[in-house]
């Protein structure tokens, strides 16, 4: 893949993003030929200390991506950890708290289907498809991933008064699941997009509860992975990949200052660190798609531009 070379950019980060590898997830061998192209075509991988630096103006010494991975499935430690060991790259996972799996629960070595591991959790509370702590800290120990929050929860909650059955309040358990006819399920939203329902006070919540919710679960997200993992946790992949404005200041405020949307868009010296761009890297993409969007997105300019187009 040399004749890339010449093509790949510097000032941009592309910050890619995935979830699980296999089932229903990135095919393995899509996700071994990409990360072989960046690694064959010199393109590193960035630490989130590197990137923040970046940010600060510091030049990039070659071309550079970041590489992300929302929910912390268990599949990072069996497959991805041996394949970016082997290639010299590193990653970032963004970490769901109460998905964490015990010591004491085996982890399934299957395919993981994303939308059924949460399923099983909020029913069953079934943790197979999810890190352990010590997978976790080995990752770190091994210096192949940094760490950061995706919530202590990762939830959708109910917006609208409602009379509901007492069903998990999560997008993954949708009616197929629950048995339920339309209009049996409330409205409901991820958790850091709007004001919730307070049931309790009969009413939407205010600004200041929407506020002091948020800061909690993130505040309390950040604790314990500081806890587990004896190091500073200052980055939080969104859930869904967006947020109200008053969850980014709730998340100023719970101590992380690097946050990452799933909005398309350069990524630059410069850039606003509580509003970094990511492109999801999906299942159905091909290994064209995989490189011309690095190359575009590794170049500020034409990433702008790109991205304002409305093209995927």
């Amino acid at each position: 893949m040399r004749w890339s070379r010449p093509l790949l950019g510097r000032s941009s980060v592309p910050v890619l993003c995935y979830h699980n590898m296999g089932g229903n997830g990135m095919p393995w061998q899509s996700f071994t030929r990409q990360i072989r192209w960046l690694r064959d075509s010199g393109v590193r991988t960035l630490s989130l200390t590197e990137l923040d630096a970046f940010l600060g103006g510091e030049p990039l010494c070659a071309p550079s991506v970041l590489l992300t991975f929302d929910d912390g499935f268990r599949d990072l430690h069996t497959r991805v950890a041996p394949l970016f060991e082997e290639l010299g790259l590193r990653g970032t996972v963004f970490v769901i708290n109460n998905r964490i799996r015990p010591e004491d629960e085996p982890g399934t070595n299957e395919d993981i289907i994303a939308h059924e591991a949460h399923r099983a959790f909020l029913t069953e509370g079934n943790r197979s498809a999810w890190l352990s702590e010590s997978e976790l800290t080995d990752l770190v120990k091994r210096d192949l991933f940094d760490v950061g929050s995706h919530s202590g929860t990762h939830v959708m909650g109910i917006v609208s008064p409602h009379e509901r059955p007492e069903k998990p309040e999560h997008w993954a358990y949708a009616r197929w699941h629950a048995g339920l006819e339309q209009g049996e399920l409330p409205r409901m939203a991820p958790e850091f997009t709007t004001h919730l329902f307070n049931a309790e006070a009969g009413r939407p919540e205010t600004d200041g509860e929407f506020f002091a919710r948020v800061r909690d679960n993130l505040a309390a997200s950040r604790s314990d992975l500081e806890r587990r993992l004896g190091k500073a946790v200052t980055s939080l992949g969104w859930p869904w990949g967006k947020a109200h404005p008053i969850a980014v200041d709730a998340a100023k405020a719970a101590g992380l200052r690097t946050l990452f949307t799933l909005a398309n868009g350069p990524v630059t010296a410069g850039s606003d660190p509580a509003a970094i761009n990511r492109l999801e890297v999906r299942r159905g993409k091909g290994p064209s798609w995989f490189t011309s969007r690095t190359i575009i997105y590794s170049h500020a300019t034409i990433a702008a531009l790109y991205a304002g187009m409305r093209i995927g």
